[in-house]
């Protein structure tokens, strides 16, 4: 007998792969045969693999992989005990090269080695190799930089000749793909690339009528005086669309207004951001200025445009929004969200709304009280919080509880939205009152019992179920099936959904018991549906009635409708209380929830809005006059 020889047992490696672009298409791949043979000659065995495709290594920014790969190597359960990269530069080309070095001496710590296997040195920590290797580091690093500088200086240099650098389209204007002699080929759309390197991009003006909105937009900043935010406002009210189907905002015509395509002269080398550093405005002598086509706005108009767009702050804190609703209130002598969205030198009501929370947070700020303004109810009638407290304490005598539906049919108060909007909320409504505040979890109990009170869980589409009657469908179904499982209960006609048992019974298994049907064990039940699939019987899983219905509720869409449809045949009328009131539909949050609003299922239902009455709808004339016959 022959003693094989010993094989000595693999290291686990993690190999880590980088590209800078997605056009480096096959650089994974070399360096990832690079990195096998370097394993196999040393005694390696890869075990996993991170891969940064098209990513740069200029920072941690946006490179997943390697941020998994060092949590993964600070593990105490990690899969291997050396990282393998080709050479210095996959690592990273960190600007600081400090950081490379901070990264790799996290793994070494660790006790996981960072072996570089297209490296001239060893993968040791002796002086010789650190320096060498903080020289890679700084040589990588530089690489980066000079790249940079060179890549920056020939987009200048092709700006200067006409031609486009990248960059967002400005509304109103299109990209020509042309040749090498400037032959035009083709305008390219929203995320067309050119195909060849020969191939240049010009700038070009655009339909007529988007023209026509640049020139009407420069027309009511400056001639009109009109601010940025209501010509946006304007636009927007007229429907007019911008680049791209979007809608013309705010931030869209102010680029408009500052944009010197607008004078037919294209721009490169405003602003500069290198190597991932934050955007920084470059001196005007270093602008690139090509003359690419005949002005479609006047130079003089432009240049007013500017100097007024000059005197407009540029960003606001909450300081510069205090200084100017001082001086607005100075010279206004009150405050109001309209005065605020008129005013050139101060921000629209949102920029305040968004920096100190609300408008009365900001009024506060600079010490200004709004004058208090009387709140008036239904039919114009003043309201007194006397009368409005002694209102909500005799609701609550005769009822035990306050809630929206009470007090909106009571005759000697205002609708519960007036009450909310008078004090906020409801629950700090009664609160004023000398009321006791009842938790959302007691309402919805309350609320839940009413419902159980009138019959309502026995009510499924529209025809109350006894449980006999529940138990008798569940036994028909189980003879013809065979079997019983909730995608049976629920593609199936003849009896109430799933949910609906579980809602009468607690759960689908006290429904069997009742209805004297054995109750298999989970066990039992995965069986038997493997035996049924091996068998090649058909089987039933769960799937929609139709494309707009959703799995899981408790009631179907169709349902709904129908049941709104035959309400208001009944009525005449419908309204979210009506709704409510009823005890064969869900409630109108339930219907909210399915179609998104009671307007969609108004609609899908046909029920139209009713005219000479507000907020109020109906049947159609033609068939309300069809159900008064």
């Amino acid at each position: 007998m022959t003693n094989r020889p010993e094989v000595p047992d693999l290291t686990r490696a993690a190999q880590y792969l980088r590209m800078s672009s997605d056009v480096q298409r096959y650089s994974t791949e070399n360096q990832q045969n690079a990195i096998a043979e370097y394993a196999q000659k040393h005694g390696y065995k890869i075990v996993a693999s991170y891969r940064d495709a098209g990513k740069s290594g200029l920072s941690l920014k946006g490179r997943e992989a390697l941020r998994q790969l060092l949590s993964d190597a600070l593990s105490p359960r990690r899969p291997f005990d050396a990282i393998l990269v080709l050479d210095v530069s996959r690592w990273g080309r960190f600007q600081n090269p400090d950081q490379a070095g901070h990264y790799e001496f996290l793994c070494r710590q660790a006790g996981v080695p960072v072996i570089y296997c297209g490296e001239p040195f060893e993968n040791d920590v002796v002086p010789a190799t650190t320096i060498v290797k903080h020289l890679k580091r700084v040589m990588a690093s530089e690489y980066s930089r000079e790249l940079s500088a060179k890549v920056c200086r020939a987009h200048r240099q092709q700006a200067l000749l006409g031609f486009r650098q990248g960059g967002s389209l400005t509304y109103g204007f299109r990209r020509l793909l042309v040749d090498a002699s400037r032959n035009p080929r083709q305008i390219l759309n929203a995320g067309q690339r050119k195909a060849l390197s020969s191939d240049k991009v010009v700038i070009v003006p655009g339909p007529s009528e988007e023209l026509a909105v640049i020139r009407r937009i420069f027309r009511l900043f400056v001639q009109q005086k009109l601010s940025v935010a209501e010509i946006a406002r304007r636009l927007s009210k007229k429907g007019i669309p911008g680049y791209g189907g979007k809608p013309l905002g705010h931030q869209a015509v102010r680029h408009i207004l500052s944009c010197e395509l607008c004078i037919g002269q294209m721009t490169y080398n405003v602003t500069t951001t290198r190597l991932q550093a934050p955007s920084k405005k470059n001196p005007e002598e270093l602008w690139a200025r090509f003359a690419a086509f005949k002005p479609v706005v006047s130079i003089r108009q432009f240049k007013k445009a500017q100097q007024r767009l000059a005197q407009l702050p540029v960003r606001w804190d909450k300081q510069s929004i205090a200084a100017s609703l001082r001086t607005l209130l100075a010279e206004k002598g009150r405050l109001t969200e309209l005065i605020i969205n008129q005013s050139e030198n101060a921000p629209c009501h949102e920029t305040v709304v968004n920096h100190y929370g609300s408008l009365d947070a900001a009024y506060a700020a600079i010490g200004y009280v709004p004058e208090f303004k009387q709140q008036f109810g239904m039919n114009g009638k003043f309201w007194g919080e006397k009368a409005l407290f002694a209102g909500l304490q005799k609701i609550h005598a005769a009822n035990g509880f306050v809630s929206n539906r009470l007090i909106d049919s009571c005759a000697y108060l205002p609708s519960a939205a007036f009450v909310r909007r008078r004090f906020g909320t409801l629950s700090e409504a009664t609160r004023r009152a000398g009321l006791p505040i009842v938790p959302h979890s007691q309402t919805q109990k309350r609320a839940w019992k009413q419902r159980r009170a009138a019959g309502c869980d026995e009510l499924y589409q529209g025809v109350r179920w006894t449980k006999e009657e529940l138990a008798r469908a569940l036994r028909k179904l189980h003879r013809k099936a065979g079997y019983l499982t909730a995608n049976v209960i629920n593609q199936n006609e003849a009896a109430p959904s799933a949910d609906y048992y579980c809602k009468r019974f607690g759960s689908l298994d006290n429904a069997r018991r009742f209805a004297d049907i054995p109750v298999p064990t989970h066990s039992e039940r995965m069986l038997a549906a493997c035996k049924r699939k091996r068998d090649g019987k058909p089987t039933i899983g769960r799937r929609r009635r139709h494309p707009d219905q959703r799995i899981g509720l408790h009631y179907r869409s169709d349902d709904i409708l129908a049941g709104l449809k035959s309400l208001v045949q009944k009525k005449g009328v419908i309204s979210a209380l009506l709704i409510n009131a009823e005890p064969s539909l869900p409630s109108a949050d339930c219907v909210i929830n399915h179609f998104g609003s009671l307007r969609e299922a108004y609609r899908l239902a046909g029920i139209v809005a009713l005219k000479g009455k507000l907020v109020r709808f109906g049947l159609p004339l033609q068939e309300m006059s069809e159900k008064t016959s």
